[in-house]
C-alpha cells in the first residue's frame, strides 16, 4: 500500500482538485475480504472521481475497526455476527435481521460508523458432509447430524472446538456426542474428508473447496449458528459529505449470493485469478462499471 498516511504527503493542501480526493479501502487478510476489498477499489473509481488507496492484509477484523475509527481507513467489509460478538461485544443472537439492526444502531451512535445493507451472502458456519454420508444416514439437517452423532467423525477447526458457542455448545446443550474429533487447519478438513479420514466438517458456507468437492451442506434447522452476513463499514462523516458516493457504494448491497462468492473465492484460491480480475469480472457482468 502507498504512503500517502504519512505526515510529508499529508501536510500539502488538500482537494486542490477534484482529482485528489482520496479514499482508503481497508481488508483484513483473507480471499474473500480481498475479493470484496477490489470490488469496491473498482466499482468507486470507475463511477466517482475519487482515488482509491487499498489497505488490504490488515490483521483481523479488529485491527480494520480500530483503523476505520483512528482515520487510516475509510471503510471495510466484515461479518454481522463478527461485528456483533466481537467488535461490540454483545451476546450472540441467531437472528439476522436483530443482528444488522443491532450492529447498523451501535455503530452509528457509539462509533459514527454507517453500516451497508448486507451484500447477500451469508458465511457462516456450514456443517458438512460428502452425498454418500448424507444418503447412508439419512441426514439432511443439523438435528438429524446430532442424532447420528455417535456414529460419525468430525474434522474441525481448533476454534470451532475452543469457541464456546461452537462445539462445546453442540455437545452440552444440544446433545452431540461424536465417535471422534480432530481439530485440522483449515484447508486439511477438506483433504480429510475427501479421504474419507473424518465424515463431518464444520465449513464456511463461501468457501472454495466446499462447491470443488460437491460437499453437502446441512440445514442449520436448529438456528444454531449466527448469521455472518457480509456489510461494508463505512466512515459516517465520508458518506454524509458525498450522498453520491454512498450511492455508488449502495450499488453493492443484496447483490452476491452465497453460490457467487463460493464460486469468486474457487478462481482466486483454485484456478489461480488474481483477486481484482475476479472482482473486474463480476463488476462488469453485472453492469456496475462502464465498459471500457
Amino acid at each position: 500500500s502507498s504512503g500517502s498516511g504519512s505526515g510529508s504527503v499529508s501536510s500539502a493542501p488538500s482537494s486542490t482538485g477534484s482529482g485528489d480526493k482520496t479514499i482508503v479501502v481497508g481488508t483484513s487478510n483473507f480471499t474473500e475480504v480481498n475479493i470484496l476489498g477490489e470490488l469496491y477499489t473498482e466499482l468507486i473509481e470507475a463511477n466517482t472521481d475519487y482515488t482509491v488507496d487499498q489497505r488490504f492484509g490488515l490483521a483481523g477484523a479488529a485491527v480494520c475497526f480500530d483503523a476505520l475509527e483512528q482515520g487510516s481507513i475509510d471503510m471495510f467489509v466484515e461479518y454481522t455476527g463478527t461485528a456483533l460478538m466481537n467488535l461490540l461485544a454483545q451476546p450472540m443472537n441467531t437472528d439476522k435481521d436483530v443482528v444488522w439492526q443491532t450492529v447498523s444502531d451501535m455503530m452509528m451512535k457509539d462509533h459514527n460508523i454507517y453500516t451497508s445493507a448486507p451484500l447477500g451472502f451469508n458465511n457462516t458456519y456450514v456443517m458438512s458432509v460428502k452425498p454418500e454420508t448424507a444418503e447412508r444416514y439419512g441426514i439432511s439437517t443439523l438435528s438429524q447430524l446430532l442424532e447420528k452423532s455417535p456414529e460419525l467423525s468430525l474434522g474441525c477447526t481448533v476454534e470451532f472446538i475452543q469457541r464456546e458457542d461452537c462445539l462445546p455448545l453442540l455437545e452440552k446443550d444440544y446433545g452431540a456426542k461424536f465417535k471422534d474429533v480432530k481439530g485440522l487447519d483449515a484447508s486439511l478438513r477438506y483433504t480429510a474428508i475427501d479421504n474419507n479420514e473424518v465424515d463431518v466438517v464444520d465449513a464456511f458456507a463461501t468457501d472454495a473447496l466446499l462447491s470443488k468437492l460437491g460437499l453437502t451442506m446441512l440445514e442449520d434447522d436448529i438456528s444454531f449458528f449466527p448469521p455472518y452476513y457480509a456489510v461494508n463499514f463505512v466512515d459516517a462523516d465520508l458518506l454524509q459529505a458525498d450522498p453520491e458516493l454512498q450511492e455508488v457504494l449502495s450499488r453493492m448491497d443484496g447483490k452476491i449470493d452465497d453460490k457467487t462468492m463460493a464460486a469468486m473465492n474457487a478462481q482466486v484460491d483454485i484456478d489461480g485469478m488474481t483477486a481484482s480480475e475476479v472482482a473486474h469480472h463480476f463488476l462488469v457482468e453485472n453492469d456496475l462499471v462502464p465498459v471500457a
